[in-house]
């Protein structure tokens, strides 16, 4: 009875108050932006930052090195923005900072979080509402607010040997443009993670044409014993230096070397190089996760969501 009153006096035009709102993007029509600041200097990092880790919560920033000589990487904020309104802002300290070719890769760990979206009830009814789930704390569902009131794009990765084989999706993730590099932050707890330290091999795939439930299905799935390829409700085909499993509703996908990884917590981070970059669609789109609060400001087409 509360929840619905939540609900209606609340966020009367939700359809359903969940964790996240799902919709489908290219990049280019993602609205907001995310910015590194340190005093009164703010570094646009919108296309090279992501989530490596939710237990501890930590992000990955990447920074060229003729900005790494403008700030003091050692604690900064980040800001997440639409336009010139503040959406969010997280305070993180520096774990590690791993130098690239072009740059350095900085680790941090989130030390606290401020939520601005819609009004201060709003917020505390919304995080005391996800609350009902005992695995929930007040802090990890604003820290989990603010790290996607930035979308956050929904990948498909693959790997395969010669007895075993795991597709499934993950969206705590990110792509560096500049260096050919990807950050993925897997479970510790996923049968495939060891599999793909092993052979240093993985592919990812974008979710161009597939519909929300069949990649949560994926998700689903047990990592110790992955659906038959043959009852998969699509079909797939053989990237073409692996041989890996690409699905059949993938627009583009990278065939990825694996050159670093670091235990966060609950999450490896791994460290790819790009070796092959595959198109086949061209301005193929994706699946994103968008924070229940930064969609109730926006304009983004809704699918409907797991949460």
């Amino acid at each position: 009875m509360i929840n619905q009153l939540i609900k209606k006096l609340l966020f009367k035009n939700a359809k359903k108050v969940q964790t996240f709102y799902i919709t489908r993007l290219q990049q280019n029509q993602v609205q907001e932006q995310v910015f590194l600041k340190k005093d009164k200097r703010e570094i646009d990092i919108t296309l090279h930052q992501g989530m490596i880790c939710l237990d501890p919560f930590c992000m990955a920033v990447w920074l060229p090195g003729s900005h790494l000589d403008l700030i003091d990487p050692q604690s900064v904020k980040v800001l997440f923005k639409k336009g010139k309104r503040l959406n969010a802002a997280i305070d993180v300290s520096l774990i590690e900072k791993i130098p690239t070719e072009k740059g350095s890769l900085l680790l941090y760990k989130v030390d606290g979080v401020k939520n601005h979206q819609l009004s201060a009830l709003h917020r505390l009814a919304l995080f005391t509402y996800f609350l009902r789930a005992k695995t929930n704390t007040y802090y990890s569902r604003k820290v989990i607010s603010a790290l996607y009131s930035y979308p956050r794009r929904i990948i498909i990765v693959s790997y395969k040997d010669d007895s075993y084989y795991n597709i499934f999706p993950m969206d705590i993730q990110g792509y560096i443009p500049e260096e050919d590099l990807y950050i993925l932050g897997l479970r510790t707890t996923n049968i495939t993670l060891n599999k793909i330290l092993e052979a240093k091999k993985v592919v990812v795939c974008d979710t161009d044409s597939v519909d929300i439930d069949t990649v949560y299905d994926l998700g689903k799935h047990s990592s110790n014993a992955p659906t038959a390829i043959e009852n998969l409700p699509f079909g797939t085909f053989s990237s073409e230096l692996f041989g890996f499993y690409v699905p059949d509703f993938t627009g583009s996908y990278k065939e990825i070397e694996i050159i670093q990884h670091k235990k966060m917590g609950y999450h490896m981070l791994m460290v790819g190089k790009v070796l092959n970059e595959k198109r086949i669609k061209e301005n193929s789109s994706s699946l994103w996760h968008i924070g229940f609060l930064q969609y109730q400001k926006g304009n983004y087409n809704s699918i409907e969501g797991l949460f």
